[in-house]
């Protein structure tokens, strides 16, 4: 099973977005989405790509899903997150 990824559109170049994803910079594509993507948006990320805007109403749903998962898989979203900014 795959999983995307929320992440928050922090700068865009081109066709190319960067995400802040748990406070690690991830780099992706938008080509997939045929929607105007803006600086401050979250999309959900997949293998490199946005594949789908968030709307703002389920970003908050979407990321309190995520950390329930990774606190169910032995992960502390919150250690991620300072983990992330010690890097």
């Amino acid at each position: 099973m795959c999983l995307g990824v929320p992440g928050q559109v922090i700068s865009i170049t081109g066709n190319v977005a960067s995400l802040d994803v748990w406070g690690a910079r991830v780099d992706v594509c938008l080509d997939p989405i045929n929607e105007t993507v803006s600086i401050g948006d979250y999309v959900l990320e997949h293998a490199g790509f946005a594949v789908r805007l968030i709307t703002p109403e389920l970003v908050a749903d979407t990321l309190a899903q995520y950390e329930i998962i990774l606190t169910e898989a032995g992960c502390d979203p919150i250690a991620l997150d300072v983990a992330a900014e010690l890097v």
